[in-house]
């Protein structure tokens, strides 16, 4: 009985996976593989205008500003550690001139990780004391009385999440900060804090923000970030959005990468970038080799050509096109997107009316056009499913694996 019970459990999976790669076939046939016009425009609350690079702004950093909230733009992503606190004080003094209501604006910045710029696993310990010296900073620097949401720039594994959801929930009640969340935190910790908050009663965290983009990293972009590019990702992705969690992606482009369609040709990349010895961390060449390392794979050359083609026949651009497909992830999804002229500005906002197209989105995620593979693929990521109480992800069975033959590279899923 029980071989017979498997038996029909394999048929019934097998006539499930025959049916996704039907179903996925028929959608390819009936998408046009296009970006499309949508029914009314996103909320500009899912464009996240970054400020790192405010002190480079030519014709200066107010006037770029002036021009964002014009423009739509009312949430910005600051941290104490750009420019060692300098893009937070160009944005508190702008604020305090500019005129514009602060109520409706909404104010991102991140601390925790004191004078580290790179998020060395080996930095000062954050304490309940720096912490909130931090912010205080931060606070005095913006020239407000709050922020909105309050990031934990980079986890630290040597201190318990339970001391981070008791830290930020006193920054709460003290009205430092109106909402928390994490930056770079692992699923497996964020679960850990939110099973904490609730069982203490106190607020979890309500937003997280990984590195996300267009081109899945090769390899970890910054030390000790977290990334869900990778289209492995999705039920992680997804699990945020059952537990009310916004996610909000670093990196959108991939340092521009996925904006310029030239930059780091695949026959420009220096060969010592990926064979050499380690630059010394913190020096502009070490900067590049992580970025060229993470980013300059061929799945994501591929990726970055088949961007390019739908942008040039949808009549929009690279970067625009590289931003919808993030935000296709989920109405919990919004991008950090940064600028440092008007016309990136111009460029961020029109996307808020348009979409990509389901065969669009599978061609990009398999970084493929060929019919067949993406289908393939689609049914490959249809067969991952999440153990919700381990927080892990496993694949259904071997069947998955066996729908790639050994002319298809099945790795570039990861």
């Amino acid at each position: 009985a029980n071989k017979d019970c498997s038996l029909r459990h394999r048929q019934l999976r097998s006539s499930t996976i025959l049916l996704l790669s039907a179903a996925s076939t028929l959608v390819t046939t009936a998408s046009a593989f296009s970006v499309i016009k949508t029914d009314a425009p996103r909320s500009m609350e899912q464009l996240v205008l970054g400020t790192v690079a405010l002190p480079n702004v030519r014709g200066g950093a107010s006037k770029l500003l002036d021009d964002a909230v014009e423009r739509g733009f009312c949430r910005f992503d600051l941290a104490r550690s750009y420019g060692g606190g300098q893009s937070e004080r160009l944005f508190g003094k702008w604020l305090e001139g500019s005129g514009v209501d602060r109520k409706t604006l909404k104010l991102v910045t991140k601390g925790g990780m004191g004078q580290d710029k790179y998020g060395s696993p080996d930095r000062p310990m954050c304490t309940r004391e720096s912490l909130r010296s931090e912010i205080t900073s931060s606070l005095e620097a913006l020239r407000t009385d709050y922020v909105d949401l309050y990031m934990l720039h980079r986890d630290d594994l040597r201190i318990p999440a339970e001391d981070f959801v008791d830290w930020m929930n006193e920054l709460k009640r003290d009205g430092l900060i109106k909402r928390w969340g994490v930056s770079n935190w692992s699923l497996r910790r964020i679960h850990h804090a939110c099973a904490y908050a609730e069982t203490t009663g106190q607020d979890p965290l309500t937003a997280t923000s990984p590195q996300l983009s267009l081109a899945v990293p090769g390899n970890e972009v910054w030390p000790s970030t977290h990334s869900v590019s990778c289209p492995s990702k999705l039920g992680e992705i997804d699990w945020y959005r059952e537990h009310n969690i916004e996610v909000m992606g670093w990196e959108a482009l991939a340092k521009g990468f996925m904006a310029v369609p030239s930059l780091w040709r695949q026959h420009e990349v220096h060969f010592s970038t990926f064979h050499g010895p380690e630059a010394e961390a913190g020096s502009d060449t070490w900067r590049l080799q992580r970025i060229q390392r993470a980013y300059c794979t061929p799945s994501n050359y591929k990726r970055r050509e088949i961007a390019a083609r739908l942008a040039k026949e949808s009549g929009l651009t690279l970067a625009q096109v590289s931003l919808l497909y993030c935000l296709s992830k989920g109405d919990h999804v919004s991008v950090l997107v940064g600028a440092d002229q008007t016309s990136h500005l111009d460029e961020m906002s029109e996307i808020r009316n348009y979409a990509l197209d389901e065969e669009s989105i599978e061609c990009l995620t398999a970084a493929s056009t060929d019919p067949a593979f993406v289908s393939r693929v689609a049914t490959e990521l249809g067969g991952w499913t999440m153990d919700k109480d381990e927080i892990e992800f496993s694949q259904l069975s071997p069947e998955e694996d066996e729908l790639f033959s050994p002319t298809f590279n099945s790795t570039v899923l990861a």
